[in-house]
């Protein structure tokens, strides 16, 4: 039996390629699993592995045929396919219309887990402050990650081919360094704590595995290596950790897996989500979960890493509307940027990449929140660099580009000039003519 999972927009097409749109949102609204999924009642608390060379035989999506490289679409597949032997499929599900719901009703329909939680009365107009960052003609440039001191940024791209490869820039400048050139899909990546190294998800190998490089390209060190998908790596603080994504071929669904960075032999369990961030500052880490009732909607959850194990897990942002995908930390721990889905309209059945999706901020407990983009285009895969700005995917150039803004205005929205006041390295700068 084959499982949905979450991705990019899917267009139709089959082949590993287009099946590697489970890369990147991870939003089917309807989560990881179909219903009448089964949780494993014995969760793997850890596991030790051989590193074997992967079976030849790559499980390819749809019909099970090995199809020429479709053109890699970071949109492609609201729930792409994986190989799953334990939970029913789910139907990809349509988008509501832009018109269906207002902002204010999008806004007023979130529920934030503390009851007092409190929400900006008039949404915030992100186009005063944007920035385009990247600026591809053709095809896709998608996954952004700001490196440590703000100066460059790494991403995915199809600029070049149909397949994704690995890419970096100076934030301010438009030469891009082209850092992957196999074969194959690399996407996902993300700059060490210190800068020097660079973990990305790949399926080089066959199924998708995290592998790590050195900040400047060349051979890549693959840290998982499994029948199974592994996706997302993310870093500890300390730069020790890489946090994952892994389809569990038990449970049937996305689990969070942390392993040492230099020694991955041993790996532990930490819960079931997908999506993780790990917070700059200390031991949380962000991801998502969908619900295991109703229409399973994706909400935003933390987990703190304490003593080798998954404790204390925290929804912090849901809503009946919407799923609630890509959450990335602020610098300091504080806030957390993330995106809005709307919730699926049948009329819409068909249309598989959503007509619009919005970033939003909450405050890391979940009391305050505000919206950061105004309702007409696409836009997904925030993260946050350390100067304060937010970067992030857009149509809204006609093709999927990077661009930014400052967040400060959605702040003070949602939280009062107090809400400004910050202990550590969120700027409070006003934005320039430019939004800069």
């Amino acid at each position: 039996m084959e499982q949905l999972v979450m991705g990019h927009f899917q267009s139709g097409r089959t082949g590993k390629a287009g099946w590697a749109g489970l890369t990147l949102v991870a939003t089917a609204l309807t989560g990881c699993a179909g219903g009448g999924s089964v949780v494993s009642d014995a969760a793997p608390k850890e596991e030790s592995f051989a590193f074997e060379p992967p079976a030849s035989e790559f499980l390819s999506p749809g019909d099970g045929q090995e199809d020429v490289a479709a053109p890699f679409d970071p949109f492609d597949a609201a729930a792409g396919r994986a190989a799953s032997s334990s939970a029913e499929a789910a139907e990809p599900q349509g988008f509501a219309s832009p018109e269906a719901l207002s902002l204010n009703e999008l806004l007023n329909g979130f529920e934030p887990a503390d009851p007092a939680g409190k929400a900006a009365d008039a949404p915030f107009d992100g186009a005063e402050n944007l920035a385009q960052v990247s600026f591809t003609a053709v095809g896709s440039d998608f996954d952004p990650d700001v490196s440590p001191d703000g100066k460059y940024i790494v991403f995915a791209s199809t600029q070049h081919r149909p397949t994704a490869d690995i890419y970096l820039k100076s934030v301010t400048g438009r030469t891009v360094t082209q850092l992957t050139s196999d074969p194959a899909n690399d996407v996902m990546p993300q700059f060490s704590p210190d800068g020097s190294r660079i973990a990305f998800a790949s399926d080089r190998s066959g199924s998708w595995d995290i592998y790590v490089m050195n900040r400047d390209g060349g051979p890549a060190v693959q840290i998982t290596n499994e029948s199974s998908h592994e996706m997302h790596p993310t870093w500890s603080p300390d730069g020790r950790y890489i946090a994952y994504s892994r389809l569990g071929p038990t449970s049937g669904q996305w689990e969070l897996w942390v392993t040492e960075a230099d020694n991955p032999a041993v790996r532990k369990f930490l819960g079931y989500g997908v999506f993780p961030e790990w917070s700059p500052v200390d031991n949380r880490i962000l991801y998502q979960r969908p619900r295991e009732r109703g229409d399973r909607l994706f909400s935003v959850w933390t987990i703190e890493f304490r003593d080798g194990e998954g404790v204390n897990p925290t929804e912090i942002i849901s809503s009946p509307l919407a799923a609630v995908v890509n959450p990335s930390w602020s610098p300091d721990g504080r806030f957390i940027v993330f995106a809005t889905i709307r919730n699926n309209d049948p009329s819409q059945q068909g249309n598989s990449r959503p007509n619009q999706a919005d970033l939003w901020i909450v405050s890391g407990d979940g009391s305050s929140r505000a919206n950061l983009t105004g309702g007409r285009f696409v836009n997904l895969m925030p993260t946050w660099s350390p100067d304060n700005r937010i970067y992030f995917v857009s149509d809204r150039s006609g093709v999927d580009n990077i661009w930014s803004l400052r967040p400060e205005r959605a702040i003070a929205a949602a939280m009062g000039p107090a809400g400004m006041r910050s202990r550590s390295n969120v700027a409070t700068v006003p934005d320039d003519e430019e939004g800069r």
